[in-house]
């Protein structure tokens, strides 16, 4: 068969000798590319025609651009961000190997397709769909929830939480026990005949919101990589849409344990002599626990009352004992409240070496004191005072509320937060918020004394607004 050429100005239209038709044309790059295989002539003048248009609007993209699959994309993307503090690396390279680069069980959404998992890594840029990203993003939450509760399940048979199970059944049953120390092989064997070995399970791995913070630490992740993707001219649009996906973590954070002003002083008293002053320095400043283990001497000006924060505690198998803060808004100066100073002063009189760069919180040899050490403290202290909720992160939090309690602006919340974006500041702010209070006492003034009137008469009048 003979093949006719139908030329056009900025492309061809052939016909093959299948007789099906092909539209060519040669882009703003000066290469040759075919747009497709037609039934008819007209589908592929039409389409010919939509290439055309699109190089004269300018809105003409290569379309090999989005070829790239999504896992190497992301992987090269995290290397060559200069910008990133250690702690959001190693963030992003968790992320990444765990819930993009991996297989992740789709659960009971596999019943709707033939698929068992998901590894969106393996997908090019170009193919990903937001209903892909809705399906991995269902995955990703049934399967962080998984996680989390199986941690906390086997967090409750610890040998710690199986001797406390048995003294709690044992000063139940009336039987002598030591508060601390081995437990004997005949009390253990009464406890296990009795109950059978059951250990409560720890409550928080019951709640409805576990696993949350990991999927929405993912989501984000992935969103802001797929940014990066459309910035670079890979795709035409973030596909990530999942509506309240990036804040699940976030929904429940006004419920957060808060330390009143009389509770901080048990706990201080509760930790160990030389961490005491750490505990109220964080309170009254609101640094992460990371930031205020990293001060050294030379941050510290007492006669000012001011901490300046520079650095953070690196993360084990860093190979460094100091790292950036968290973002660039991280270095900052903190005014601390006087007896906040008067603490800190008599604090490093007595257990910080001298020296410039001496650590203020450090353990007696002058290290950095580890996350494990910090948490086993802080976990006796609090057990001491009644308030097992409570976490250190959560004395950061009460700080802030508090701090936004006193009518401090978005942007003075930030400053001492050390926040990058209002995002995380506003929350404090609403936490701190008593405007519903305010409201149910003007309803009170208002309805309050009518319902009283109108119960005393023995009648239900209609509320009269004054």
């Amino acid at each position: 068969m003979t093949t006719r050429h139908h030329r056009r100005v900025s492309g061809t239209v052939r016909r093959l000798p299948s007789g099906r038709w092909q539209a060519r044309y040669t882009g703003p790059d000066g290469a040759q590319r075919a747009v497709g295989v037609y039934a008819t002539k007209a589908e592929a003048d039409q389409a010919l025609a939509f290439e055309i248009s699109e190089i004269a609007r300018g809105t003409w993209r290569d379309p090999r651009r989005g070829d790239q699959p999504l896992g190497d994309f992301l992987r090269t993307w995290i290397a060559t961000r200069a910008d990133l503090a250690p702690s959001t690396r190693a963030l992003y390279e968790r992320m990444f190997a765990q819930w993009v680069d991996a297989d992740v069980p789709l659960g009971d959404l596999s019943r709707s397709v033939a698929r068992q998992t998901v590894r969106l890594g393996e997908r090019t840029l170009a193919s990903i769909t937001p209903a892909d990203i809705r399906e991995w993003d269902a995955a990703v939450l049934a399967e962080a929830r998984r996680r989390a509760g199986e941690r906390w399940t086997k967090a409750s048979v610890t040998p710690e939480r199986v001797n406390k199970a048995i003294r709690a059944w044992a000063v139940e049953q009336g039987r002598p026990v030591a508060p601390t120390g081995r437990m004997s092989a005949s009390l253990r064997e009464a406890w296990l005949a009795a109950t059978g070995g059951e250990v409560p399970l720890d409550p928080r791995a019951e709640r409805h919101n576990v696993g949350h913070t990991e999927a929405a630490q993912a989501y984000r992740f992935l969103h802001t990589g797929m940014a990066q993707a459309v910035s670079d001219g890979l795709i035409l649009a973030n596909p990530c849409a999942v509506k309240g996906a990036s804040q699940r973590d976030s929904r429940h954070r006004t419920e957060r344990r808060v330390l009143a002003a009389d509770e901080l002083w048990a706990l201080a008293d509760a930790m160990p002599e030389r961490y005491r002053a750490a505990v109220v320095v964080a309170f009254l400043s609101g640094l992460r626990a990371g930031e205020l283990f990293a001060l050294q001497r030379r941050h510290v000006d007492l006669t000012a009352g001011t901490l300046r924060v520079e650095q953070a505690l690196a993360l084990p198998g860093s190979g460094s004992v100091f790292s950036t803060t968290k973002s660039r808004a991280g270095v900052r100066t903190v005014v601390l409240p006087s007896v906040a100073v008067e603490v800190l002063a008599e604090h490093i009189a007595l257990f910080t070496p001298a020296g410039r760069d001496a650590l203020v919180f450090g353990t007696a040899s002058g290290r950095p004191v580890s996350n494990g050490h910090r948490s086993m403290m802080f976990g006796r202290a609090r057990k001491a005072i009644g308030r097992d909720d409570l976490t250190w992160h959560d004395l950061r939090h009460s700080a802030l509320t508090l701090v936004a309690s006193t009518g401090a602006t978005l942007p003075e919340l930030m400053e001492r937060a050390g926040h990058s974006t209002p995002r995380a500041a506003l929350h404090y702010q609403h936490a701190a918020d008593d405007s519903q209070r305010r409201i149910a006492e003007r309803l009170d003034g208002v309805f309050g004394r009518t319902s009283r009137t109108s119960a005393a008469a023995g009648r239900l009048d209609e509320p009269r607004l004054v």
